[in-house]
């Protein structure tokens, strides 16, 4: 009936509850975000456990819920994620599919370490290709306890890639499927990281991470202005009077970095396809916290 989403970045936490009885009546009821300070999650890492829970109780309590169930995400660089496993359908195969899987996560680290799952994404007369997603035991659990602290039950613990390609899928779906079958580019500009996607028919084709987001944002509008941290924020989110040069001198450079960003993760794509291939990407989406300025 309804959850909340949880996303934990480095420089911002962020919550909202949706609710719905099937996919296509679901809705947003409340979004809360909070700052965080330096040095409380440093990229994949939870560097203050103390303080991380103090602004995730935070953000709950601007909430205003009684919601008690929530999706947190893991980051793509804490876990291993195999689109290629094929699985044989033949007499020879001694081996049953989970069994296939555990093998493979085998290969990640100690099965006693490891938390897994798999899916079946096609299947032929011969073979059916998985898709299996590992992680430390320990970068799970250090989620679901955060949100135990706070009086949440992790009801799953999901990839923020998966999350962005399972979001577009969503609004793609309520407007009729237009891109279902299409090849696109997702790009999702984040507190410090920009992921790319190439997706379609609900596959992912490609995907890349790289150093790049609103910090860098943030950076440039200190340089220029002279401001601290929490200035620099309020001028980009529209909350503090923005210079009459802003516009050309912050935002006009910051786009243009985005661009430069998805070309080369364009190019990084179409140098890993055959050239007798269709490889053409017709759209293109981009979304996260580093557009938010410029919207």
């Amino acid at each position: 009936r309804s959850i909340i989403g949880v996303d934990i970045g480095q420089s911002n936490i962020r919550m909202v509850q949706i609710s719905g009885r099937q996919l296509s009546q679901i809705q947003l009821e409340k979004y809360a975000t909070v700052a965080l300070p330096p040095n409380v999650v440093s990229g994949n890492e939870i560097m203050d456990f103390d303080q991380l829970v103090s602004h995730l109780q935070q953000c709950l309590d601007k909430l205003k819920t009684n919601c008690k169930q929530a999706n947190v995400a893991l980051p793509m660089g804490a876990v291993t994620i195999d689109e290629n496993l094929v699985y044989p359908l033949d007499d020879d195969n001694d081996l049953s599919l989970p069994e296939f899987v555990e093998a493979a996560v085998a290969q990640v680290g100690d099965l006693d370490e490891i938390n897994y799952d798999w899916t079946v994404l096609s299947e032929s007369d011969r073979e059916q290709n998985i898709l299996m997603v590992a992680a430390r035991k320990d970068a799970v659990e250090s989620r679901s306890d955060l949100l135990e602290e706070v009086g949440l039950t992790a009801v799953n613990v999901d990839v923020d890639l998966f999350a962005i390609a399972n979001a577009f899928a969503f609004v793609d779906m309520q407007e009729d499927g237009e891109f279902t079958h299409e090849r696109v580019a997702l790009f999702d500009v984040g507190d410090i990281t920009l992921k790319a996607l190439i997706i379609q028919s609900g596959k992912i084709l490609y995907k890349q991470e790289s150093n790049f987001g609103l910090e860098q944002l943030m950076q440039l509008v200190q340089r220029t202005y002279q401001l601290s941290d929490s200035d620099a924020y309020a001028m980009i989110s529209g909350e503090s009077l923005q210079p009459s040069d802003y516009r050309t001198t912050i935002l006009d450079s910051f786009n243009m970095q985005i661009a430069q960003e998805v070309q080369r993760a364009m190019q990084f794509f179409y140098a890993t396809q055959n050239m007798d291939s269709n490889s053409d990407v017709k759209h293109i989406f981009i979304s996260g916290s580093g557009c938010v300025a410029n919207s």
